[in-house]
């Protein structure tokens, strides 16, 4: 009973490790995308971007035009992980670089 158990587990790991991977990833994109932005509306331009069964990794150069203001650039190195290891909703953090905060 325990054989059967174990080899479900590990074939229902693997399918969710594959999933992250190779999956549709537009939304943690997007997801990452805002991150990268704070607060304030900007424009981005991928960098890098690298997946892994555990997280998903991107580098951006952010744009911030304000009126009448000169244009404020940075990159940012956003890192998105999921809740549980291999499941649950993704969340994102700015691990170097980014905006500075708006006034």
């Amino acid at each position: 009973m325990l054989r059967p158990l174990f080899a479900v587990l590990c074939l229902g790991g693997t399918a969710l490790g594959l999933n992250n991977t190779y999956g549709d990833n537009s939304d943690v994109k997007a997801l990452a995308e805002k991150t990268a932005c704070g607060s304030a509306q900007c424009s981005v331009k991928t960098l890098s971007e690298a997946r892994s069964a555990l997280k998903q990794s991107f580098g951006y150069q952010t744009a911030l035009v304000e009126q009448g203001k000169a244009a404020q650039g940075a990159s940012a190195d956003v890192v998105c992980e999921r809740e549980y290891v291999l499941l649950g909703a993704y969340k994102c953090t700015v691990v170097s670089g980014g905006l500075p905060a708006a006034h």
